[in-house]
């Protein structure tokens, strides 16, 4: 053999033992690897899972919230309806008389819309 053939062969052997050399160690590092990458997908899961739990929490409050909005405004709703009956029985001419009015403005304002300027 000539000293060509030699040098390749040696670089040859050294390129084997450096790549055996780095599967030896990634073998070891895979693992580790595999570990980091999971306990990162596990807290990304649990954030995720949280921020559902916590997502559905709000939608329940906000429906308990609407929900008595809802309960305080048809309370507040009979109660006005009540006084104003009780108002129309005490006086209800009076009653007709605001009926009145209130219609014949509310054509007025109508048929002010409808006229050409």
């Amino acid at each position: 053999m000539d000293n060509q053939t030699k040098e390749n062969a040696g670089d040859i052997l050294k390129i084997d033992e450096a790549l055996e050399l780095l599967n030896r160690e990634l073998k070891g590092k895979s693992d580790e690897i595999n570990r980091l990458i999971s306990e990162k997908y596990s807290n990304l899961k649990e954030i995720i899972s949280g921020a559902t739990h916590t997502g559905k929490e709000m939608i329940e409050k906000t429906r308990q919230t609407l929900e008595e909005a809802v309960a305080k405004g048809e309370e507040k709703t009979k109660e006005i309806g009540t006084e104003i009956d009780r108002k129309v029985r005490s006086n209800p001419w009076l009653a007709v008389g605001i009926a009145a009015v209130s219609g014949f403005l509310l054509c007025y304002i109508i048929e002010a819309g409808k006229r050409p300027k």
